[in-house]
């Protein structure tokens, strides 16, 4: 068990009983002897000081020594001593609560330590270094002494670890306007920054009468010196402009001139952490913003590879453990009864969380299950055709609840995100809210239940049916022909019902093959221009896959997005926009893909060009940007794909 931290609060006390931070070794070993005899039972790592206590001291002082909590002197060539620093830690920390009384006095020095003292005691750095560290992660402790070396050879200021660095400054201050309450210098400076401020004469005077009047408000100005950054500095510059002219300086010369530097890197330091947090509030309301770009739903791990407009990381400019507190204050502080503005869900039978802004919800929701209803009623009609052939039949086909079973698995499978929407336990309280906010609004609950799939989806068993049957040939439409035909024809029971897979899987294979197809085109081909395409279509492909979701496929996700930007009604002008904005895309990328290398088309590279197509003039009258920009992504990614050999 280390008795460091023991030995040290022995070390302090034994010189304040003395009054003095020079302690015999001699007699403080006896004192440790019997201080350890007396309370071994209570503190039981004290036992190795009882018999000889030199060898367990040394080692313990040749720590702290290191550590410059103490330090041990040869006062005479057979005498030791222990000289203990903290002990100055609480004589120079009472003179820094004098100061700020009575800022008149001078900064604690090292010309104010004890002749035989050694300046080795201070921990000695640039003043800068010392202050923007101390200021940032303030140190509570009283076990240094920060000798901060000043500019112009000005005496090493003594701040001991125990007083906080906004103590310095506050002293810096109050000094600086001890001086400028008096007569001559107030209008002698005044005078000067008005005049070197043309035009904003006004907010200067302000600036140096707040200063100069009111005690408080020093640190706070100082502190929120964004726009006043350049009036501190100019009036720093003025006063050491004016005292660097002096040829032999007093004593409160100096200390006026230390107060300037101090001023000044506090002013420095506060300026650039409020660019600093200017910079960070800018990139979190960055993120905020492309979280509430499409697709609205994303993951901890897409987060934080946001982007910023120049294509830099937004995570960087925030760190991660305040991305962290930001998601988490977002997805836990509310208002009232309201739900937080950032909620939390999972897909079924992952442990992937997803966060969404609960305005973007039912948005979401709406156009997954548009999606998911084209795709579905295709998928259900597609097996209830070939079921139809083999002369059997489903019970969803005429019981109302198997159908919405069959329709709730195929949304489970096909959208497993709308499907997790659907059952998230906020999904009411969000359905009410906007309810109440939105007009016309179709409620997705009733009664507290969750409506029908049939009618989320807008389906009709009956008419899915009737859209099976009828492309069925004309033979099954005659009962006895097919009663006929049943016996004689239907397939064995092992053979019918065969699980069929659904459209994103047989998307995925058919990609598959086609990549292996390329490859050894790739392989085989000594054309540079074909191998080029082979690697574009790759590439192409890679960014699909960070963009088109696994239970979806490309030209869903395009039509999906299409129809949230073309709003346009009329079939003709419908048909006739879409081939519009394909023509602008196709003709901006013609341009593109001369300088189009492999290893710079990634989904970045993707997202750039749609930004900057979104911002095209004949983008400009399509209102739902965001849709679009989405729409222009896959748009350019499935050209690529389809680049001809």
């Amino acid at each position: 068990m280390a008795t460091s931290a023991n030995i040290l609060v022995l070390l302090k006390f034994f010189a304040s009983k003395q009054g003095n931070a020079v302690i015999d070794y001699t007699s403080f070993t006896s004192y440790l002897k019997k201080y350890a005899e007396h309370h071994v039972s209570e503190q039981p790592a004290l036992i190795e000081y009882v018999s000889d206590p030199v060898p367990p001291l040394q080692h313990e002082l040749d720590k702290l020594q290191e550590l410059k909590q103490v330090f041990i002197v040869n006062t005479t060539p057979t005498k030791q001593a222990i000289i203990v620093i903290p002990f100055f830690s609480e004589i120079f920390t009472e003179r820094y609560k004098d100061l700020l009384a009575n800022p008149g006095q001078p900064y604690p020095s090292e010309l104010d330590l004890p002749k035989n003292i050694p300046t080795d005691i201070l921990v000695r750095q640039n003043a800068n270094d010392i202050l923007v560290k101390l200021l940032a992660k303030p140190d509570s402790n009283d076990k240094v002494l920060y000798g901060l070396s000043m500019a112009n050879d000005m005496p090493t200021v003594i701040l001991p670890s125990s007083v906080p660095a906004e103590t310095l400054v506050a002293a810096s201050l109050a000094k600086i306007r001890l001086l400028l309450s008096k007569g001559d210098h107030h209008d002698y400076f005044l005078k000067k920054m008005t005049i070197s401020n043309p035009g904003r004469e006004v907010s200067a005077k302000n600036f140096f009468n707040t200063f100069a009047d009111k005690a408080e408000a020093g640190m706070e100005m100082l502190k929120n010196a964004g726009d006043t950054f350049y009036l501190w500095t100019q009036l720093c510059y003025f006063i050491r402009q004016d005292y660097e002219k002096i040829k032999e300086y007093t004593i409160e010369d100096v200390s006026r001139l230390q107060a300037v530097h101090i001023i000044e890197i506090a002013a420095n330091y506060y300026k650039d952490r409020a660019q600093a947090n200017q910079q960070k509030q800018a990139a979190l309301q960055q993120l905020e913003d492309q979280l509430k770009r499409p697709p609205y739903y994303y993951t901890l791990d897409g987060i934080t590879k946001f982007k910023d407009q120049k294509g830099d990381l937004l995570l960087g400019q925030y760190s991660d453990e305040e991305l962290k507190n930001y998601l988490h204050s977002k997805s836990t502080e509310s208002t009232g009864t309201s739900l937080p503005e950032l909620l939390i869900f999972k897909a079924t039978g992952s442990d992937q969380r997803y966060f969404i802004f609960k305005d973007k919800v039912m948005n979401l929701v709406i156009r997954l299950a548009s999606d998911a209803r084209t795709v579905i009623r295709e998928t259900i009609t597609k097996h209830w055709n070939q079921v139809l052939l083999q002369y059997d039949t489903l019970p969803e086909m005429k019981d109302q609840t198997a159908f919405e079973n069959r329709l709730e698995k195929e949304v489970k499978i096909q959208e497993p995100i709308l499907y997790a929407l659907l059952n998230a336990s906020f999904l009411p309280v969000v359905d009410n809210e906007t309810a109440e906010t939105t007009e016309g609004h179709v409620p997705f609950f009733y009664n507290g239940s969750l409506i029908p799939y049939s009618d989320i989806l807008f389906m009709n068993r009956n008419e899915l049916y009737t859209d099976a049957r009828i492309i069925l040939p004309f033979w099954y439409t005659f009962p006895v022909i097919s009663w006929i035909a049943k016996l004689l024809f239907r397939p064995t029971k092992d053979k019918r019902n065969i699980q069929q897979k659904n459209s994103a899987e047989l998307y995925r294979e058919e990609e598959a093959e086609k990549r292996r197809e390329e490859s050894l085109e790739a392989e085989v081909s000594k054309n540079p221009t074909v191998n080029k395409k082979v690697a574009l279509r790759e590439s192409a492909r890679l960014a699909e896959q960070e963009l088109v979701p696994q239970s979806s496929t490309l030209d869903r996700e395009l039509e999906s997005y299409r129809r949230q930007w073309n709003h346009l009604l009329g079939k003709n002008e419908n048909q006739n926009l879409t081939e519009d904005v394909n023509a602008l895309i196709r003709d901006y990328l013609r341009k593109c893909m001369r300088t189009f290398k492999t290893t710079t088309l990634t989904v970045d590279r993707i997202r750039s060009i749609a930004d900057t197509l979104v911002k095209a003039p004949g983008m400009q009258r399509i209102k739902d940007s965001d849709a679009l920009n989405m729409y222009i992504q896959l748009y350019l990614i499935k050209l690529i794909k389809n680049v001809p050999m």
